[in-house]
């Protein structure tokens, strides 16, 4: 168990439901404990995105661990030590929230919540800031969180994730807080993949739906010109207090289905693009992972375990949204032939060797949990994907997709990407290269124009 001021992730963490190989190993716990150290140590949170949990837990290799570790360095920003007077005035609430929502004060914030959670623990910080329903918890509420404190039980990334939620900003938890009091107007319920349909059949919402807004596209377009339409869509996703574990699941069925078929181009559409994987989407599934450690924690109230779900289903609809609401199409399921044909472990394997900044290796453990419950609600007509099998060939599709991408075209895209867009001129190589690798706002055609074609159907089952 870690503590507030030093990291230590252990072998006999508690089991969360969040997929994971047991036993683990006493040597990869001892070094991932401390990559994840040197990384708290020395640099910033705001890129240091290396996937380091979620290797461990698919039982990375020590020289795996260190690679990812060893990528990541050259696009590292330094830390910075915080203001001390600065920490102290956070305890006062009014002025708290004055600094909410401001990157530069990450630091601050983290020093904040590491003296709170040594005074308090986890459980009463995180309820006392998430969960109290004063206009403090309810503002941080908006800007969300991370989960892998709980999973892991280490209480400096606890207070790492509750300074990066202060400094995000707000609008997505705004749109939700707005959807959240239309939802109390009707009693319509209904499951996510029904929604998702429902989305891409509005002709109000398509039409209105343009790409340039970008992630801009719900706040600048739908709650403009479609308002109605939207707020009763993505209110009737509706969690109860007798079905957590159902809609749980539910969610990460369904964000599979959200996240991994819409990005992959159906052969009647665009028979001519390679499989690629939306970025937005992608992090609906790998972001649900971590819901079965947040069920477990006996210390979140039902209610808010409940509302919490909710906000997740919501923002996964928002998300399909703002991707362009691509069609759904599973039926290239049937047909998909793995490149190197294998069970699960092979594909773990491959996800920890897999060379890039952790978002395809975390992608591949969501998917695995999205298994893990399949066999308990396959007859359920809302959940779309049926069979562990299928959620293997999408991970497969994952696999591969990256692979490709690594071996043949990753730096020409890079390139494309630079010439057309200029935010990515100003990222380091390594992000330029995760920007082509996960393209954005996949239901419009834009998207996909560095993407590389694929060969006839035939051939690729050769």
């Amino acid at each position: 168990m870690g503590t507030p001021q030093r990291i230590k992730v252990g072998t006999e963490t508690p089991l969360t439901g969040v997929f994971e190989l047991r036993p683990f190993n006493i040597d990869n716990a001892s070094e991932v404990s401390q990559l994840l150290q040197r990384n708290h140590d020395n640099y910033h949170i705001y890129i240091h995105n290396l996937g380091l949990h979620t290797l461990y837990a698919l039982g990375a290799t020590l020289e795996q661990l260190n690679q990812a570790f060893d990528l990541a360095t050259g696009s590292q920003r330094p830390t910075r030590p915080p203001d001390a007077r600065r920490v102290l005035d956070l305890a006062d609430p009014l002025k708290f929230q004055t600094f909410l929502g401001k990157g530069k004060y990450y630091d601050d914030f983290f020093a904040f919540f590491q003296k709170e959670i040594a005074e308090k623990g986890v459980p009463d910080t995180v309820n006392e800031y998430l969960f109290k329903g004063d206009n403090r918890a309810e503002d941080m509420l908006r800007r969300f969180f991370s989960g892998y404190a709980i999973e892991f039980g280490q209480p400096l990334v606890a207070a790492e994730a509750l300074a990066l939620t202060a400094v995000h900003e707000s609008g997505f938890g705004e749109i939700l807080d707005m959807v959240e009091n239309a939802s109390k107007e009707s009693s319509d319920s209904k499951g996510m993949v029904e929604l998702q349909q429902e989305i891409y059949t509005n002709r109000k919402i398509r039409n209105t739906m343009q790409y340039d807004h970008g992630v801009f596209q719900i706040r600048d377009n739908l709650l403009v010109n479609a308002k109605e339409d939207f707020l009763r869509i993505i209110g009737s996703w509706k969690v109860s207090l007798y079905e957590m574990k159902e809609k749980t699941a539910e969610l990460l069925n369904s964000t599979s289905i959200g996240a991994e078929y819409p990005q992959l181009l159906d052969w009647a559409n665009r028979p001519e693009k390679q499989i690629r994987f939306d970025f937005f989407l992608m992090h609906s599934i790998t972001a649900g992972s971590l819901w079965p450690a947040l069920n477990s924690a006996s210390w979140i109230s039902t209610a808010n375990k409940c509302r919490l779900l909710e906000w997740k289903g919501r923002s996964d609809l928002m998300l399909y949204c703002q991707a362009g609401a691509p069609q759904l199409f599973p039926e290239e399921l049937t047909s998909y032939q793995p490149k190197i044909p294998s069970g699960w472990p092979g594909v773990f394997h491959r996800a920890c060797e897999y060379n890039d900044d952790g978002h395809l290796v975390k992608f591949i453990r969501a998917i695995a949990t999205a298994a893990e419950d399949i066999k308990l609600f396959s007859s359920y007509p809302s959940f779309a994907i049926k069979s562990r099998h299928e959620l293997l060939t999408i991970a497969h599709m994952v696999v591969d997709s990256g692979e490709e991408f690594n071996q043949k075209t990753a730096n020409r895209e890079a390139e494309m990407i630079c010439a057309k867009y200029e935010y990515p001129r100003l990222m380091s190589h390594e992000i330029q290269r995760v920007t082509a690798r996960w393209p954005r706002h996949v239901g419009f055609e834009e998207s996909w124009f560095h993407i590389p074609a694929r060969k006839p159907r035939h051939l690729t089952q050769l």
